[in-house]
């Protein structure tokens, strides 16, 4: 990792459930996988590891009425596209819902299509506390977090976290291959290292009690 990261084990104080929230495609849904599979359809080969910047089109050769036509059936049914979840992501996310509402924050245009994915995706979760706002664009996330009361925000774009940076909300890169440059944010490689992060002894004080 970049040098400037900070590391996991640098970190003390450990993040309190109800102060961290999620951005979903890079971080939940393994959305990009999906778009170098499907382009690979349209005859465009491109490797998941070639995607170094988040405007991809700027690293991959590829044309703007394919993207864009990609891009729609990923943005429109993402369970049609077979979008996966990203390894550790329900499991994680799962024991999360025990301690409280679970918040996505993302920068899609349309709330319904990625709302049914994130409740399929987590089966074994309430429906009834899972937050879901999907806020057009990126900017619009720092509002939203604010009026939850978020203080930790899980995102893969990097132009996202600098937004956050100046704010009471504390950005986290979940790395990617497009985020893989020197920033002053702290990185998680995985969900386990997430799940590091967060304050389980809640969990283990209240027991039973947090589901009621």
């Amino acid at each position: 990792m970049p040098g400037m990261n900070n590391k996991i084990s640098e970190r003390r104080e450990k993040i309190a459930p109800g102060e961290l929230a999620f951005d979903i495609d890079g971080v939940f849904a393994d959305t990009f996988r999906v778009f170098v599979k499907t382009a690979g359809a349209y005859g465009v080969s491109v490797e998941y590891e070639d995607i170094t910047e988040y405007n991809f089109r700027e690293v991959i050769d590829i044309d703007e009425e394919t993207s864009n036509d990609i891009i729609r059936k990923i943005l429109d049914n993402p369970l049609a596209m077979g979008i996966p979840p990203v390894t550790g992501a329900v499991e994680v996310l799962t024991r999360l819902s025990q301690l409280g509402p679970l918040l996505f924050v993302t920068a899609r245009p349309e709330r319904e299509s990625i709302l049914k994915w994130v409740e399929e995706t987590l089966r074994p979760v309430d429906t009834g506390i899972i937050r879901l706002e999907a806020t057009c664009t990126h900017q619009e996330k720092l509002p939203v977090l604010l009026e939850y009361g978020i203080r930790y925000f899980v995102e893969d774009r990097l132009d996202t976290c600098y937004l956050l940076e100046k704010t009471p909300i504390t950005p986290i890169v979940f790395e990617q291959p497009w985020n893989r440059k020197p920033h002053p944010f702290q990185t998680v490689r995985n969900w386990s290292e997430i799940e590091a992060l967060i304050q389980w002894q809640v969990e283990e004080k209240h027991g039973k009690d947090l589901t009621t």
